[in-house]
């Protein structure tokens, strides 16, 4: 189905130039700015391979999943880790972070035919944690008329919650529409992915804005 590849292609172009964008602004930031540009040079790279064998050998990409949820699961706990100041859940947030890349660790060397295919307990525990600390970050900043990332936790929590739901469902393989026009779950994937690129640009648009005019200021 080519027109569901064409929209997952326009994902793709919209992580590349948010990568770009936070690549090319992240010298002199905070460390939370670097950590989302690193994040998004990561996600990309896993998404432009999956793309690549996606298009070539169909069904053969499976295996890039991993990668594209451990390293946002470790990209993104480093992120919350460093906003928070709650040491009781910093702590916490390291047990939760050890816990499971050692469970997944096990899993994957005990039953190597995992790493073929999808693992829903990985997009489970990789992804359950990251939608916890984004809804506390954001009701913890709450109160404060202007804070930074409040976009990219949003975007991040409609992103995760939608891509987990399809993935742990079972019907990523389903169809919804038939002949002559086919759309299965992967297409609905890619439109929140658009969606979640989207809120990033407009937190970085954010960010740099209150940088500039902070810098006439002084």
């Amino acid at each position: 189905m080519l027109f569901p590849f064409l929209v997952s292609l326009v994902g793709l172009f919209f992580l590349l130039a948010n990568a770009i964008r936070f690549f090319a602004t992240c010298r002199n930031r905070d460390v939370l700015y670097r950590i989302i540009t690193a994040y998004l040079v990561l996600l990309f790279c896993v998404e432009l391979l999956c793309n690549i064998i996606g298009f070539l050998y169909p069904n053969s990409n499976f295996f890039l999943s991993h990668y594209y949820f451990i390293f946002q699961f470790i990209t993104l706990n480093l992120f919350f880790y460093k906003s928070f100041s709650n040491k009781m859940l910093k702590r916490i947030m390291v047990i939760v972070f050890v816990s499971v890349l050692l469970f997944l660790g096990y899993q994957y060397y005990s039953k190597p035919s995992l790493y073929w295919g999808f693992n829903l307990v990985e997009i489970a525990i990789t992804s359950i944690p990251l939608l916890f600390y984004a809804v506390y970050f954001i009701i913890s900043n709450f109160k404060k008329h202007k804070h930074n990332y409040f976009y990219f936790c949003n975007g991040l929590i409609i992103y995760v919650t939608s891509s987990a739901g399809i993935f742990l469902s079972g019907n990523s393989d389903s169809v919804i529409f038939t002949e002559p026009f086919l759309l299965d779950f992967w297409f609905f994937n890619s439109l929140f992915y658009i969606l979640y690129q989207f809120m990033i640009y407009k937190e970085w648009k954010t960010l740099n804005f209150r940088r500039e005019t902070k810098k006439k200021f002084q």
